[in-house]
């Protein structure tokens, strides 16, 4: 660390040894603070349990590593942006008292995304054309309309509508992804990484050499759902992700909202469940359904009691 030991370097350095959201590492943080958290560090006392891709490192060279987190980042194209930070996505600091990640990690020209100025749009991997269609519509009218898109590069709903939102403003799309950013998934996705880290904006709570799993998938949806005003279920099965995501949404106080599609598609099955279930969710079939619902700029939306049990 150097003899500054400035929160940036403190909360990279944290960000690489810990998983986000980790509630003791936040309790550090908020009892000593980030420069009192780097003494400790530089002298080998860890708070916290490393992730699980650090656990047979040997201890110095455990510390040793992360104190040059933000430069080894820094050097590789991606930036280290925290909670002090303007362009910090407000909605993390909402969704529930105490829990935001330590540090996110970012690649690319774009701007984090804001609640006031973003929507989420998710959907089925599996997706049929009409999701494909639809998802690549809506996500681009919403771009060209000066609304920040985000989804993961996943394929189907997802992908189709980040690469809506390059064509139409390739600063308006944004992807965040459960792992590392030297991490290439899905492979065959790679050439949509690419356009994003040069044109858009990839976003990750994890650090170079986090590989993706099914607890951080699980944690990106929640980053999902808190980072925009509100999330768009495009197309989805029962079972999809994208279901979740609109739930949390909802829970967290964003607004949820399904496009509905065919009876006959079970591709469809999980929007027509999220209407027929969930009071909270809206039905919207285009863009001025999507905007008209969502905050004014310059509105806050009203921060939701986070419950993951229950989302």
């Amino acid at each position: 660390m150097d003899a500054v030991h400035s929160e940036r370097s403190v909360r990279a350095a944290l960000g690489w040894l810990a998983e986000p959201g980790d509630q003791r590492l936040q309790q550090v943080l908020q009892v000593h603070g980030p420069a009192e958290v780097g003494h400790l560090l530089s002298r080998g006392q860890v708070p916290v349990a490393v992730r699980a891709e650090l656990r047979n490192l040997p201890r110095p060279l455990l510390w040793e590593q992360a104190s040059a987190a933000l430069a080894r980042a820094e050097r590789t194209g991606w930036r280290v942006v925290i909670p002090s930070d303007e362009q910090w996505p407000a909605g993390l600091s909402t969704v529930v008292d105490g829990w935001q990640p330590i540090c996110l990690w970012a690649c690319g020209p774009g701007q984090l995304p804001q609640l006031t100025t973003s929507v989420t749009v998710v959907g089925s991997r599996a997706a049929t054309s009409y999701g494909q269609h639809l998802a690549a519509g809506l996500a681009g009218e919403l771009a060209a309309r000066g609304w920040t898109v985000v989804s993961t590069p996943a394929f189907g709903v997802d992908g189709c509508a980040l690469r809506g939102a390059l064509v139409a403003d390739p600063a308006r799309a944004v992807a965040v992804v459960p792992h590392g950013g030297d991490q290439i998934h899905p492979p065959q996705q790679r050439t949509l990484l690419g356009q994003l880290a040069e044109r858009g904006l990839l976003v990750s709570a994890w650090p170079a050499g986090a590989r993706p799993n099914h607890e951080r998938r699980r944690v990106n949806l929640t980053l999902l759902a808190a980072m925009s005003a509100g999330t768009v279920v495009v197309e989805a099965s029962l079972r999809s992700a994208a279901v979740q995501v609109a739930r949390r949404a909802a829970a967290a106080g964003r607004l949820g909202m399904v496009v509905p599609g065919p009876v006959t598609s079970a591709m469809s099955a999980g929007c027509h469940h999220l209407l027929r279930t969930d009071g909270r969710i809206r039905l919207v079939t285009d863009v001025d359904d999507i905007v008209a619902d969502l905050p004014h700029r310059g509105d806050q939306p009203r921060p939701g009691v986070w419950d993951d049990r229950h989302a």
